[in-house]
């Protein structure tokens, strides 16, 4: 064969193929070389429409008779495809919704990317009454601000929506739980959300070896489907990340198929604990200062002690400045960056 190639090499001339559908009148024309297969050719359509090249057929006309070229051919100038309907690849029909989990800042700006992309065979589930997110339900406290400009962090980011104007440079806690809600409702969120649900569980049903072949045969695909089962509490709504208050409505679980599912369940929810020598004796208040439990009046005049370095440690030490605390102390420790940002105290003097 390298020998043949030597003495007739392929041929690098560059032409176009002109490719019709098969009883329609669609076409597309493709930039080729003179020595192109009809494999390359049905592999560039395969791909483009998420197909298997195997599933295709390519005919020829010559004079008035047809002929099915083979893969290994030169492919002609002038060529009819069988088993697609379309160039244009087709939205997959899923045969359950897909699952978002989560009503935070990644919730709602995926539930707006399918809405914008006409995708509407969703649901979005949230175990608190209103949407938000533990970041800012449960764990900002009054006074936190955004440490982001706006520009970046607000939910209509995206090149066809407006940038926000009711918003001041750096939210509060208030304005960006304020701004989710109006969001939320304004772009057509909340009639997909199920709010006050938890997701308890879940069970992923795989297909038989025979249904998934038999399924990847008449889809064309190199892949298939699965269902996830998850498994739905009732919440009233009210928990804070630590008690989720499942099961007080009454309600019970009940079970509901989805086709995919997408988790936004929030970050900083597990913070690092550990033991201070010394803490039974301590008289002043010692808290985690996360989930927003902390009564911030009980610094006013006095010395706080914060350990940590990361965002919560900052966020915290501004909260008791403005409280007028005394003397604010952050101490050096063998823990840096991301690992204090879990591992907060604050005690007072």
């Amino acid at each position: 064969w390298i020998e043949d190639q030597k003495k007739q090499p392929k041929s690098t001339t560059n032409t176009t193929c002109e490719i019709w559908i098969m009883g329609t009148e669609e076409v597309m024309n493709i930039p080729v070389k003179q020595s192109t297969t009809v494999f390359e050719v049905k592999f560039v359509i395969a791909t483009k429409l998420g197909k298997d090249p195997g599933s295709l057929t390519v005919v020829m006309k010559g004079g008035c008779s047809w002929r099915q070229q083979a893969d290994t051919e030169e492919v002609a100038r002038k060529i009819y495809v069988k088993g697609i309907k379309s160039f244009t690849r087709g939205k997959h029909q899923w045969p359950n919704p897909i699952a978002i989990i989560g009503t935070g800042h990644a919730g709602l700006r995926q539930a707006m990317f399918f809405l914008k992309h006409k995708e509407r065979n969703f649901v979005v589930y949230d175990r608190k009454a209103f949407v938000g997110g533990t970041s800012w339900i449960d764990q900002a406290n009054a006074t936190s601000k955004l440490q982001t400009e706006l520009g970046t962090y607000h939910l209509q980011y995206d090149e066809d929506n407006p940038v926000p104007k009711n918003m001041s440079t750096w939210p509060s806690t208030a304005e960006l739980l304020e701004h989710f809600k109006e969001v939320a409702e304004e772009y057509g969120v909340m009639p997909y959300a199920k709010m006050c649900t938890n997701v308890g569980d879940m069970t992923i049903k795989t297909p038989t070896r025979q249904e998934q072949t038999a399924e990847m045969t008449a889809t064309g695909r190199h892949w298939f489907s699965q269902t996830y089962t998850l498994t739905l509490e009732p919440t009233d709504g009210a928990g804070d990340g630590r008690g989720d208050n499942i099961g007080l409505t009454g309600e019970p679980s009940f079970k509901v198929d989805h086709s995919a599912v997408i988790m936004y369940p929030g970050n900083l929810t597990l913070p690092k604990r550990f033991d201070l020598k010394g803490e039974d004796s301590f008289d002043g208040p010692i808290s985690y200062a996360i989930m927003n439990d902390f009564d911030y009046n009980a610094t006013t005049g006095k010395r706080i002690g914060i350990l940590g370095h990361g965002a919560f440690a900052v966020e915290n030490l501004r909260t008791c400045l403005e409280y007028s605390c005394k003397k604010g102390v952050v101490p050096q420790t063998s823990l840096t960056g991301s690992g204090l940002l879990f591992s907060l105290s604050l005690s007072c003097l």
